[in-house]
């Protein structure tokens, strides 16, 4: 018996094979490169922080404003005409330093009138004094009648209330051609005059010009809730272990960006929080011997709220937080491993850890959402590590 071989199938069987043989390599290429890139994902290089500790000091900075110790818009006592102003203006004037001087001579007129009055007056009761002597021995001896005798007690009387009210008004033109002289209350800064010679001027009404006490100057800012209780704490806490204030730690950057030569000290809070704006108004107290602080200018105050002295320090933006637990994602052996912690102190920039690491661990600072735990890293340490505030 021939068997017969069909010549088409014996060239498709050499074609077969082939498409098999190309199918099996295609596969194991993929494979081979599915291995390649799990190989690439676990060896994904991120930046670390290492975390070590030091010390870091919270800091406060606020926008402030500074007022004079104290301010005092000058009037006139009495009205005249302005005759002469004796000082220039901006100069340093010091207490009962003559500043302007009012027309006197109306009130000098109204003196002498006044000790005229009283004069005669006077006069008029030593007259009434002998007629009562005179008129009470006679009454004694039963020679004048009582209501003679009343008549010279009733004028003696008014006379005396006469004399006391003379006496009154005298003082009160010593008083009136006295405050024609307008003299400085205090020492401080004298500002711009609202009158000139010649003006008049009516009384208690127009400001001739303001006077500031300008050392020490008031600086007054508004410190968040928040900082307030910190810094608060942070006092209450060195008074129960008895250690001393020392120096104070309150600074002033002036808007040229330079820091005041002077530190502050603070003088007083306010009775109430601002519901508004969850603030608190601070006062404190700068010296100001060179008097480059005035009164309305603005300027920044930097305050020392807490110090830590051998912190944990991580960004803030390190911290994962779901549902209140806070945790940190560090790197251990080449993983990412998932700790929590507790925050002892955090604001917008820097966070200070209280447990959960310790110094030298390395920490996932950005991109925290995307990885997750167990994921194999490569580590390489930002220069961020160099760079935490301390």
């Amino acid at each position: 018996m021939k068997l017969l071989v069909n010549a088409d199938a014996t060239r498709k069987v050499p074609a077969v094979f082939l498409v098999v043989l190309l199918s099996i390599t295609v596969f194991l290429g993929g494979c081979f490169s599915d291995e390649k890139e799990q190989q690439a994902v676990q060896a994904m290089p991120v930046k670390v922080i290492k975390v070590t500790e030091h010390e870091f000091p919270v800091m406060g900075e606020y926008v402030a404003q500074i007022e004079a110790l104290k301010t005092v818009e000058i009037k006139a006592r009495v009205q005249g005409h302005i005759k002469e102003r004796t000082f220039n203006e901006g100069q340093n004037v010091k207490e009962g330093q003559l500043l302007f001087v009012i027309d006197p001579r109306p009130y000098r007129e109204a003196l002498i009138k006044a000790e005229a009055e009283l004069a005669s007056t006077k006069a008029s009761l030593a007259k009434a004094s002998k007629d009562y002597k005179r008129f009470k021995a006679l009454f004694d001896q039963g020679a004048v009648s009582r209501e003679e005798f009343d008549s010279k007690i009733t004028d003696k009387q008014v006379l005396e209330a006469n004399v006391t009210n003379a006496e009154a008004q005298v003082e009160q033109a010593k008083l009136d051609l006295g405050f024609t002289q307008i003299v400085s209350p205090m020492n401080g800064i004298i500002g711009r005059t609202q009158v000139e010679p010649g003006t008049l001027v009516a009384a208690e009404s127009t400001v001739l010009v303001t006077v500031s006490a300008m050392d020490p100057v008031y600086v007054n800012f508004s410190i968040p809730e928040k900082e307030y209780l910190v810094a608060m704490r942070e006092m209450e806490a060195k008074k129960k272990v008895g250690k001393p204030e020392g120096a104070s730690n309150l600074r002033i950057i002036l808007a040229d960006g330079g820091y005041y030569e002077y530190n502050g000290t603070f003088n007083m809070a306010d009775r109430a929080v601002d519901s508004s704006t969850g603030t608190l108004g601070i006062r404190a107290e700068f010296p100001n011997p060179e008097q480059i602080l005035r009164d309305g200018q603005y300027a920044k105050v930097v305050a020392r709220l807490k110090n830590y002295p051998n912190a944990l320090v991580v960004p803030t933006r390190a911290l994962l937080d779901v549902q209140g637990r806070k945790s940190l994602l560090t790197v251990s052996n080449g993983t990412v491993v998932e700790r929590p912690v507790k925050v002892e102190y955090t604001n917008d920039r820097n966070t200070v850890i209280k447990s959960g690491i310790e110094s030298g661990t390395l920490i996932i600072a950005d991109g925290v959402n995307k990885i997750r735990p167990g994921t194999p890293v490569k580590a390489e340490i930002s220069d961020e590590s160099s760079k935490m505030d301390k």
